[in-house]
């Protein structure tokens, strides 16, 4: 995973976190965080991973439990701080005009990341989302794309996607979305400058990750602009 993208994925799990002082085995949520701390950090420093996975083992003993949970963030914490040195302010953030291949590697790098679903907000995608980015994406991760300007002209691609790898794509059109967005798991969201189909292209533009604590709330209004779309 690259070091931008681990960043963004840390980041965001430190503000889920759930009350690890009221650990219990049998809490999926849990469960669910620690096998996601364990896998983060385990990109970055596998000893360290190593640490992360023995602390959470312990976790069911209360006597022990809050010098386990200080070794388990302490490890997301360490993990972010190096990242965060060997991270340049603007790497992978922004793109000058012409940098088209840049962008498309650095999107596409967004894509792959994706474990489980990729919803993309974007009111002129078309059908260079198929052609350019989409190919990166994991196998079994779902996509929902929410579109308004061109979305009849995607309709014959989408069909044809499914066709080809299963009933993962949906695709819907509103009015009321003008931003540009990609929603990664559903906890880590990237904001792009340019609708995807001209970013670089003539214009300077921008892929930077939204701070982690405005996720859920924009995640919810976008949930709720997605349940009102046409669907198509």
């Amino acid at each position: 995973m690259e070091p931008h993208i681990l960043l963004a994925q840390l980041r965001s799990l430190l503000e889920r976190a759930p009350d690890l002082e009221q650990y219990t085995a049998a809490s999926n949520e849990h469960q669910i965080w620690l096998a996601q701390a364990h896998a983060l950090v385990s990109r970055w420093d596998r000893v360290e991973a190593v640490a992360v996975r023995t602390s959470s083992s312990f976790l069911g003993n209360r006597l022990t439990r809050e010098g386990h949970i200080s070794s388990i963030y302490g490890a997301i914490h360490r993990a972010i701080a190096d990242l965060e040195l060997q991270i340049p302010a603007d790497a992978q953030e922004n793109f000058g005009a012409g940098d088209v291949y840049d962008f498309f590697n650095a999107l596409n790098k967004v894509i792959a990341s994706a474990e489980n679903t990729i919803y993309v907000v974007d009111p002129y995608l078309d059908q260079s989302v198929f052609d350019h980015y989409l190919v990166s994406r994991k196998d079994e991760v779902s996509i929902r794309l929410l579109t308004d300007k061109n979305a009849e002209t995607l309709v014959p691609a989408k069909d044809k996607y499914n066709a080809q790898h299963g009933d993962i794509l949906e695709l819907r059109r509103s009015k009321r979305i003008h931003d540009r967005l990609i929603f990664i798991d559903g906890y880590v969201c990237w904001l792009i400058g340019q609708s995807v189909k001209d970013a670089a292209k003539a214009k300077p533009t921008y892929l930077v990750q939204a701070p982690p604590d405005i996720v859920p709330e924009k995640l919810v209004n976008y949930d709720e602009i997605w349940d009102e779309a046409t669907r198509l």
